[in-house]
């Protein structure tokens, strides 16, 4: 039976529970209306027109392109036209981004195998505002679970993530555990370097080395990033036997390939072109290869002692806004950060206190300085770095520079579902950093 029906003439919406409720993929006009009315939501500083613009620009960037972005909406198969109503009920969205995955396995023999799987990330979860409080986000989560399992794949998805911008238990109850929401924030003012003449916040003396060291860094462009993503991918695979045979778990990360990052650089460039008025709408992606600004920075003697971080810019004021008036609003985010020594080696004997580490303190902080001048550049009033490893921490703590710990409750808590036979909450999740989100 269907769960939609007439009364007088009038479509009546239908339960959460009806068994009519389906996922469908959206025409483009419905993406536009859906697009339309998020806005609001997600366009942050673009104006409408250019939210309109930069959405089905991502589509077109690597990683969404060719498929790798789906779109998704929960309507009613029971639905029919009715005289005012003409168009089929949307009545709550998403889009999802393919992504690849190593996951480890421990053998319990000391090794452990990897293997290259999908995940899905889920982004824009969306209740178009006539038909809040019905609770059809909840049943379009429960319909995609179990359809991304299968997905774009001929087996079957290792995972799916999402980052909550709603708490810990929303999508918890529906199967996404949340996982650590850990940042660390460098503030740019408190950092600036005249402040910085005057204040001293350091004590001990690998620190002050460290800032003294004069350590230079080479930025971080499209012309040197792929081979840096290939070699970080390198490190990770290696990384991820160690994390499962130390642990003893299962272990999932996410692939910080030329793609993935591509993703997050492209997408901050359209925005940032737009928001600084440097650039036509859209930006072609033959133009996005002379953006002006460092995607991040390097630093470090010899490879396997280097030191590198990738960033993004994101700005919270909205439509119209002048970025240098909303500062306080504005973050750097480092995508992915990558200690070689700690990524070759094992944590271990990495950033201790037996003296022999005060290059890897000096490359780190040199890229963070990089980083928060970068910030000071574009207007961003902070620079955050998510879910740092031991020895990165360590590295934070010795640095030199002032910082402070957040532990996020309320807004992108990463949590996934994981497909296995595992529980997710024996699952590790490796590198668990802002590259991952979508």
């Amino acid at each position: 039976m269907g769960s939609a029906f007439k009364e007088n003439d009038r479509y009546v919406l239908p339960h959460a529970t009806a068994p009519s409720l389906l996922l469908k993929h959206p025409t483009e006009e419905q993406k536009r209306r859906t697009w339309t009315l998020n806005h609001k939501e997600w366009g942050g500083a673009l104006s409408l027109q250019e939210y309109l613009e930069r959405e089905p620009y991502v589509t077109t960037i690597p990683l969404s392109r060719n498929g790798g972005m789906t779109h998704w909406i929960l309507t009613d198969a029971a639905w029919t036209p009715t005289g005012e109503k003409q168009t089929e009920p949307v009545l709550a969205s998403c889009e999802t981004i393919r992504k690849p995955v190593l996951v480890a396995n421990p053998d319990g023999s000391g090794s452990a195998t990897v293997t290259d799987d999908i995940a899905h990330g889920i982004g824009s979860v969306f209740t178009y505002p006539e038909h809040r409080g019905n609770r059809y986000a909840g049943r379009m989560m429960n319909e995609l679970s179990p359809a991304l399992k299968s997905w774009q794949t001929e087996e079957k998805a290792a995972c799916s993530a999402l980052w909550s911008d709603i708490g810990k238990e929303y999508y918890a109850k529906r199967g996404w555990a949340a996982f650590p929401s850990l940042h660390v924030e460098f503030s740019v003012a408190a950092n600036d370097p005249a402040s910085q003449a005057q204040t001293s916040t350091t004590s001990s003396s690998s620190q002050g080395e460290a800032e003294a060291s004069g350590v230079k860094t080479t930025p971080i462009s499209y012309d040197n990033l792929e081979a840096l993503c290939e070699r970080d991918e390198q490190l990770l695979r290696k990384q991820i036997v160690r994390t499962a045979v130390a642990t003893k778990r299962k272990c999932v990360a996410f692939v910080p390939d030329h793609d993935t990052m591509r993703w997050h650089l492209y997408r901050d460039d359209f925005v940032t072109s737009i928001v600084f008025k440097s650039s036509p709408l859209p930006l072609p992606p033959q133009q996005l290869s002379t953006a002006s600004s460092a995607k991040g920075a390097l630093a470090g003697a010899e490879e396997g002692r280097r030191v590198w971080a990738l960033w993004s810019r994101s700005y919270g004021g909205s439509d119209g806004d002048d970025p240098a008036q909303t500062v306080d609003k504005n973050t750097l985010y480092i995508l992915r950060l990558v200690v070689e020594p700690e990524a070759t080696t094992g944590d271990g004997g990495l950033v201790g206190d037996d003296g022999d580490d005060e290059d890897v303190v000096a490359a780190f902080a040199a890229v963070m300085r990089a980083a928060l001048r970068e910030a000071r550049t574009w207007h961003l009033g902070k620079v955050d770095l998510w879910n740092p490893s031991p020895a990165a921490r360590r590295l934070v703590e010795r640095c030199g520079l002032q910082h402070r710990w957040v532990d996020r409750g309320a807004d992108s808590i990463p949590s996934m579902m994981w497909y296995g036979s595992e529980d997710v909450r024996d699952i590790e999740w490796v590198a668990n950093e802002k590259y991952c989100w979508c």
